[in-house]
């Protein structure tokens, strides 16, 4: 199955992280955000940060934004500041929203975890968070050598934990249902786990994906999509056990950060400022 260009655009900054909720969100090495439609058409654009974003997500119509000038803002869609979120120990380096519960990691290794804009928990698994998956009671938090499983309930306890499990693995990591797509060690390969903890999470597959180190990984609807330093954007199939290949398209430079709309369709953000829709013939 091939990929192929669609639409794109660009943007007069280096672009660093990407969410999407309907519509796309771009955070920059300015600290600015920048919003478009699924055509990429422009939309908002704000200063959320005096630097860099080293986080983002969106749900729900709000957009959290992370730097290292302070904790978790929260905005509209439109850029309106909504709230604050302090995490004053450590700079934020992750945001992952699941249901009700906004989850945030810091390279200290604390995992925060906030309901309604208020903080209910607190945990520290110690090591940095580079980033997060969360499949209750399940949380998965990595950096760059191990993914450590830990059982949380924080509408029980704000602080008590248990680790589950440790494995090889680096961020990023996602999850599917009852599979879990950590990157390996060496940055090069990506790897399907069982997501059950009677089999300890057992290896499933591994596939190498680049020759060069992996910067972003997005999963929707059983398909996994990976870019990286190659500039290569790769598309793979959860099928069973396995990870098949299904599509690759070379976009010319770095992937700094990519994000799938669905099974068939992402965006690329490419060092350089531009903006790429990915289509799946």
């Amino acid at each position: 199955m091939s990929l192929s260009i669609g639409v794109e655009t660009k943007i007069d900054a280096e672009p660093c992280v990407v969410a999407w909720n309907n519509k796309l969100f771009i955070g920059t090495d300015t600290g600015s955000i920048f919003s478009f439609e699924s055509n990429l058409s422009p939309g908002a654009s704000w200063k959320a940060h005096d630097v860099q974003l080293f986080a983002l997500s969106a749900n729900d119509g709000k957009v959290y934004s992370a730097s290292n000038d302070g904790g978790i803002r929260i905005w509209t869609s439109e850029g309106d500041k909504i709230s604050e979120l302090p995490a004053p120990d450590a700079d934020i380096e992750s945001i992952h929203v699941h249901g009700k519960y906004v989850y945030a990691g810091d390279e200290g290794g604390n995992i925060y975890v906030f309901e309604n804009n208020n903080l209910i928990a607190k945990y520290n698994v110690l090591e940095e968070v580079k980033d997060i998956a969360i499949s209750p009671p399940f949380m998965f938090t990595a950096r760059d050598l191990n993914v450590t499983v830990t059982e949380i309930k924080p509408e029980e306890s704000k602080s008590r934990f248990a680790t589950r499990h440790v494995m090889e693995g680096r961020a990023p990591l996602r999850i599917s249902g009852s599979r879990l797509v950590v990157t390996a060690r060496g940055g090069n390969n990506i790897q399907l786990h069982d997501m059950d903890v009677a089999t300890n999470f057992k290896k499933l597959d591994e596939v190498k994906v680049s020759d060069m180190i992996i910067t972003s990984m997005s999963l929707r609807d059983s398909v996994v999509w990976t870019g990286g330093w190659d500039g290569c954007a790769k598309r793979w199939k959860i099928h069973g056990d396995k990870l098949q290949p299904a599509g690759e398209i070379n976009l010319g430079a770095c992937i700094n950060a990519l994000v799938a709309v669905n099974g068939d369709n992402a965006y690329a953000l490419l060092t350089g400022g531009k903006i790429i829709y990915i289509n799946t013939a």
